[in-house]
Order: structure tokens, then sequence, then C-alpha cells
């Protein structure tokens, strides 16, 4: 007998060379062939050689696999040769071919494949794949050879911790650059007729769900059938994300199979023969796929489905987590980088907990043995092998039918087969989530507690969803009328899927924020899932339901005795975050020029991957939006989100600017307290203790300086046990005077350290911040400068990277080191910097 699922360990094999794509490439050749002379040496001992080699011979693939993922994962992973040839972005023009053409309301977008980009001034580089974006409404068609000019510009990476990762999103799909257009000229009017046909399709499908439904539910279901979320209300996907169904909104292996068995039997009825009905199904799963974009799932679900078909052709029965991993290495061989996406683990990750946690809890709660592990002895027969009434005894002969009494038992009753299913639809939701709760946590931080109730109200009706979605929208192509009345039902469907969602949205506690668990942590959990799988496989073991429990220490979040800062990177701007030993949280500031809607993309992001929900001290030094402008988003009345602000902190001088009064009326409008921050004020928290060097408020209006903003920033020396630290805000002129003398006058008194261990460099590194004086009385070991990568005003100034360089301390800058953390016990400290990898 060979090895069950051979196809699990090939996917196995491929994905530990995924796995160590770091390793030195001689190291990975040698395990490669230590691992091929292995099982050769296996398969050729002498004894039972032959049923080896018969049975096993798949492994010898093993190495090979194993070689390849390496290769691959590196090769994806290498830098284009064009990043050497500009920083950021750059004039440039590109030719190519368009393989897809995406047009929405504000632009046109279209995917240039083997592109020949040539950059201004910097070279000619070949065989790329371009996103470009066009302002203008030509039309635009697959096969078109087209010339573009205008700007290339990088993908941007995740400089933050919890920040979307623009760049390995695109180049997981094999994307090097987006472009920007300023002119297209159509070098030729080819088209690939095929591709062609099928966006033609999309089009009218798409134009036709606007016809009969409203618009939002319109965008829902080109969503969900067609995988276009460009019209996709955003309300609408911020009450599926927490209610936890987002799922609904993706193409899934739901519609495919649906779409795919329906059209084989209507083939079969006809009498179409089994290859051609077969061929017919995968031709139109194929082109359904490139019709919607060939996401993840759809990409898994129709090789999957190219599995079971082949399975029907060749006689062979369909194993669902064989035609898994099949499914997973071919997309892996096609993109590697999926693996790192959640799209390719969630899809994945739901078949696989259907396949084998389902069953194992299945197990679990009856106490005995599935159905087919029963012992041969204990199986029915098989049909046309039943007794006839002459070989049975006389006692179970048949009698006759008017002799026969009604049985009241027969047949499950309605509300048991209700129960049932229903019992079923929740083990389902059950098993996929406890695979998926890991990887839900890993990448959003959070999840919906009430997921599991509403998907068994919302699974239950997809099926019928997706088919009426289908049907309809081809009746309304033919008659708008019809199409209207068809669709009825379906707008039903779509408003109960909203009610539900609006009610779960309205229960106490939501969602359970977490932040990102540890490696260690998931690995624990998916451990103990492993062996309750294991151990119901023959049996069940009820006991064993207690194991289940361990998805408890994926929710509570460790709390670490430490003193922890991080200095974001928010671009042209400031923004300090301080989680104190006892869980106080505080944020300096928070703000920027020239990154919008900062507090949704990176503050709000970085907050929950820290598990954080409520920021205690939200202190802005001064009234520039370069340093509010996130802080500001939190308070608004539009803000949907879950960050909230206990206490506002402003400077202790005038606040009659326009700023500081929006920021106390916003303040106000969402209950947090207002105070201000004066020299010589303090704060002490979880033995972190806090002081106030500036402002001084009489100083400055007796200076005449009131109106310079950036003079009166606040200024913060902040001591936990050996650890010290200066945070500047925008401080110059006057204000660095005051702040050098204090700190001169403080040190003999011992209120101020000998020297700092951190200095938040002021006002982004300008050329008049941070005079020598200064430098000297503070005597930082480390300086850290936050500002924007390339930006117009030349922070830093290089006057003043000498200035620091001749102070003796390192300089960290956020556009080279992303995010900087900064860890202490109080007597050592770790420093790590985000965009190299901590």
């Amino acid at each position: 007998m060979g090895i069950k699922r051979p196809f699990i360990w090939i996917l196995a094999s491929y994905l530990a060379g995924l796995a160590v794509y770091e390793a030195d490439f001689k190291a990975v050749l040698a395990a490669g062939t230590g691992m091929l002379l292995a099982i050769l040496v296996w398969l050729l001992l002498p004894q039972r050689r032959r049923q080896r080699l018969t049975n096993y011979s798949f492994l010898l693939l093993l190495p090979l696999l194993f070689l390849m993922g390496y290769m691959q994962i590196n090769k994806e992973l290498l830098t284009p040769a064009a990043d050497k040839a500009f920083k950021q972005k750059h004039k440039a023009r590109a030719q190519g071919e368009v393989s897809l053409v995406e047009e929405t309301e504000k632009y046109t977008r279209l995917t240039i494949k083997e592109s020949v980009l040539s950059i201004e001034g910097g070279g000619t580089y070949q065989d790329l794949k371009l996103l470009v974006y066009i302002d203008d409404n030509e039309k635009y068609r697959a096969g078109n050879k087209v010339e573009v000019s205008g700007s290339v510009i990088k993908f941007t990476k995740a400089s933050n911790p919890g920040q979307f990762n623009e760049y390995l999103f695109y180049r997981t799909k094999k994307y090097h650059y987006k472009f920007y257009a300023e002119s297209v000229t159509i070098l030729n009017s080819k088209i690939n007729s095929y591709h062609q046909t099928l966006f033609t399709i999309r089009k009218q499908l798409t134009a036709t769900y606007y016809k009969l439904l409203s618009e939002k539910n319109a965008g829902i279901l080109t969503a969900m059938m067609l995988g276009d979320t460009n019209n996709l209300d955003a309300d609408i996907k911020e009450l599926y994300r927490e209610n936890g169904i987002s799922h609904i909104l993706a193409i899934s292996g739901l519609h495919i199979s649906l779409l795919g068995l329906t059209l084989y039997k209507i083939f079969r009825r006809l009498r179409v023969p089994l290859f051609l009905s077969t061929a017919f199904t995968l031709l139109f799963l194929y082109s359904y796929g490139i019709l919607t974009g060939f996401g993840v799932s759809t990409n898994r679900a129709v090789v999957m489905m190219g599995v079971y078909m082949a399975a029907l052709l060749v006689g062979r029965t369909y194993d669902l987590l064989s035609g898994t991993a099949f499914s997973a290495l071919i997309i892996l061989l096609q993109s590697p980088l999926e693996i790192t996406s959640a799209g390719f683990l969630l899809s994945f990750g739901a078949v696989i907990g259907i396949g084998t946690v389902y069953p194992a809890l299945q197990n679990a709660l009856s106490g005995k043995e599935m159905d087919g592990q029963r012992k041969p002895d204990r199986q029915k027969k098989p049909d046309g092998q039943k007794k006839s009434d002459k070989q049975r005894k006389p006692d179970e002969q048949k009698k006759p039918d008017r002799q026969k009494m009604p049985d009241k038992k027969a047949g499950p009753s309605f509300r048991k087969a209700a129960c049932n299913l229903i019992l079923q639809t929740l083990l389902t939701s059950l098993s996929a989530q406890l695979i998926l709760l890991p990887i839900l946590l890993w990448f959003f931080y959070e999840m919906p507690a009430y997921s599991l109730f509403v998907n068994l109200l919302i699974i239950p009706l997809s099926s019928l969803l997706t088919i009426l979605a289908f049907i309809t929208v081809l009746a309304g192509c033919i008659s708008v009328p019809l199409g209207v009345f068809l669709m009825g039902s379906v707008n039903y469907i779509l408003e109960f899927y909203e009610g539900v969602c609006r009610l779960g949205s309205k229960l106490p506690y939501k969602s359970i924020l977490t932040g990102r668990p540890e490696i260690l942590v998931i690995l624990i959990f998916y451990a103990a899932l492993f062996f309750f799988v294991q151990w119901n496989k023959k049996k069940g073991r009820r006991l064993s339901l207690l194991l289940l429990l361990s998805f408890v220490i994926l929710l509570v979040p460790v709390k670490e005795r430490h003193l922890e800062v991080v200095f974001l990177d928010v671009g042209q701007g400031d923004g300090i975050f301080l989680r104190f030993p006892d869980g106080t949280t505080m944020l300096v500031d928070g703000g920027s020029s020239d990154v919008k809607e900062l507090g949704k993309y990176r503050l709000e992001p970085f907050l929950k991957y820290k598990g954080i929900k409520r920021i205690d001290y939200a202190v802005i030094t001064h009234g520039d939006s370069d340093h509010y402008s996130g802080v500001l988003e939190f308070m608004q009345p539009e803000y949907k989100g879950d960050i909230r602000i206990k206490h506002l902190i402003l400077p202790g001088v005038s606040l009659k600017g326009e700023a500081y009064h929006n920021l106390i009326q916003a303040a106000e409008k969402r209950s947090a307290g207002v105070s201000v921050l004066s020299k010589g004020d303090s704060l002490e928290r979880g033995g972190v203790y806090l002081s106030c060097l500036w402002p001084d408020k009489g100083v400055i209006e007796s200076s005449g300086e009131a109106s310079d903003t950036n003079s009166h920033s606040i200024v913060l020396s902040l001591r936990y046990l050996e650890f010290d630290l200066l945070l500047t805000g925008d401080l110059e002129g006057m204000g660095e005077g005051e702040v050098t003398k204090e700190i001169e006058e403080g040190k003999p008194q011992k209120r101020i350290p000998i020297y700092y261990d951190i200095l938040k460099v002021a006002h982004h590194g300008s050329k008049y911040s941070s005079g020598s004086e200064f430098l000297h009385a503070a005597a930082p070991a480390y300086s850290i400068i936050s500002c924007g990568a390339d930006n117009s005003y030349g922070h830093p100034h290089k006057e003043t990277l000498k200035r620091l360089m001749d102070s003796g301390c390192r300089i960290l800058q956020t556009p080279e080191s992303g995010a900087v953390m900064v860890i202490t016990d109080g007597k050592n400290m770790r420093i790590e910097e985000w965009s190299k990898g901590g």
C-alpha cells in the first residue's frame, strides 16, 4: 500500500523550499541532494524493492520540488534592475501589450505585459509588467500595443507595523511598477478576441446589475459574482468586515462549484458525451475565472473542479484534501509569493478546516466511530444484495400491505432534519473558523465576536443567492422587466444580509482586538488542533474537545512589563507612540503634511497591530497640521473606527488659533478631556516619570514670539530608571535656547540626566534647529529624525546632520529605517528598525 495523498507530501516539500529562501544556496543544494540520495537508497533496498518502486516512486519528486521552491522564491524577490535608475518617482515612457482593461468612473486602469520601460536619463529595461492609470476616456482593448508616457512610480513598502504593504501585494501579482500616464498612443489595433469578448461580457453583466438593482446592491453583486470591488459601497464593505462575512464579497469555491456542476448536469441531461461535458464545463470555468480576474479563491476553485472532473473521467474517487493540495501547488508554482497573502491562506485554510476539523468535530461530539471508519461487518450491504423474501426467516418475511402498520419513527421528522442542518452548518462554520482564527489575527489583529452566529444565518442562503444572481442577470440581459421581476428575491436576500450585519454591529463587544499574536502562540494553537484531529480520526473522544479551548491563548495578549517607544514613519510629520510598563498609552503628535488620511492608513493599523483601542493621552506639541492631522481624524464625527482618545493635551500657551480651536471642539464632541502642559508640569505612570521642560507662557509672551508655534512646542523629558528620552516637537529659536538653559541648570540637581539615551531631533532636522549648544547639553547617544522621503523642505538639512555627527550620536531616519522601535526595561535598551526587518 502506498502513501495516502502524495500531493500533500509534494506540496509540503515545495513549501519547505519556500521557507528556506534566505539560506545559502550551497547548503540548500546539499540538503536537496542528500534528500534525493536517501530516497534512492531506501527505494533500492533489496527487500520489497518492486513494491516500493511501484508505490513510493513519487518521493523522488520531493527533492526537486524543494529546490524549485527555493529558486523560485529567490527569483520572485529579486529587485528589478530598474529600481537603481530612480528613487521613488521619475519621468518615463513604456511600450507593451494590453492584457487587462479595468474601467471605473474616475479612471481607466491597464495592465501592460512584456513592456519595455525607458526611464528619462536612466536606461531601458525589458520584460516588465506595469499597472497603468489613465484619465482619458479612450476605448482600449485587450491585445492593443500601446506607448505611454508619464511617471513611473515604485510601489510603497510597509514602513510601520500594521501598514498595508503595497509593494508585496502587487509583487505577488507579478507587477513591477505603477505608471501614471499623461499620454497614451495606440500603436496597433490588434485585439485578443477571446479576452476582449470576456471583457465585453463582463461590462454587459455589470451594466445589467446596475439596471436591475440599487447602486449599493449592484456594487455587492458585481463584487460577489464578477470580482469587481471598485464600486463597492465603503460602508457595506466595513459592515461585512465587522461581522466576519467579508468572504461573501469574494468569488468563492461555492460559486464555482455551483455553476460548474449545474452546467455539467445540464450537458449530461442533454446526453452530451462525458468527455465533451467535462471539456465544455472546464472551458466555461476557465473563462469565468479570466472574466472575474482569477483571484486566489477563483483559481483554487477552478483547479479543484478540474481535478474533480478529471476524477469523473477516469472513474476515480475525488479526495478533497488531495485536490486542495494540488490546487495550492499549481497556484504557488505560478506565484510563490501568494504564500504570504491573506487571500491565499484564508481560501485554503477554510477548505482544510472543513476537510480535517469538521469530521473530527462530528466524531468527538458523537463519541463514536465515523461512518467511513466502521468495521466491515458493521457496514450496510450494497444495494442489490438484500435478502430476498425466500431467503428471510419466516418472521422477517414481508407482511401483506393491509397488515402493514404505520411506523411513527420511519424517516426523520422535519424538526429533526432542520436541527441536523443547523448543526452541520454550525460545525462547518466552526471548523473553518478554528483554522482561520490565527490567520485572521495575524493579518487583521481582531476577530468579530459574533461571526460564527452571523455566518450561521448568512451561509445557508449563499447557494440560493449565487444561483438567483446568475440566472436573473442573464434574464436581465434579454429583458430588463423580466430581470427586475426575478431580481426581487436577490434584493431581499441582500437586504437580509445587511439587516443581520447592522444588528451584529449594534451588539456590545462586537469585536475582540488582540493585536498580532506571536509565532510561538500560533504554533501552540495549531499543535493542539492537530492533536485534536488525530485523536478523533478512528474514534470520537469527547474529552478531546477541551483542546479546542487553546484558542483562548490567541485572544489574551501577553502583557510585557517594559517601556516601549515607537517613532512612526508618518512621512513629513511626527508621530511617537509610548506604552508604559503599566499599560498606559500615549501618542506624542500624530500628523503629516504629505500622507493623506494618516489616521486611517498608518496610525490606526499600527495601534490595532499592537492590540490598542484607547489612547490615554494624546499630546499635541504645537499647532502645525503635520503634528496633529491624524489625531484630529480620530475625533471627527465621521470617523467610524475603534480608536478612542481619552485625554487631549495641548501646549500651555494662548490657544486662540484655528488649529487649537478645532482640536478642542472635536475633543469635546468625543467626550475627551482637554488639558495643557507647561514648564514644570509632570506625570508619573508605571514607574515612568515625564517632566515638561517647555513651554513657559510668561516667557513666550514677554519675548514677543507668541505667534511662532515652533518655538512654543512642548518639550518632554522622560526617565525610566536608567533610561532617558528627550522629545522636542519642532523646537527652535528662542524656545531651544531656553530649554538648553533648563537642561544645563537641571543636571547638577539631577533633575536632568548627564546625557540622553534617545533624542527626537526637533523640526524634522531643520537647518534652524538642534544647534551645537543644545546638542552639547543634551548629549544624546542616539538621535532620531522623522521626516518625509525626498521632501520639498530639504529635511534633514546637511548642516544639522553634521552637527549631530559631531556630537557623537548615532543617527536614525524614518525614511530609511521606517518605524524605529525602542524597548527598554529601564536598564537595557533594544532598538529595532522596521524597514530593516527589526
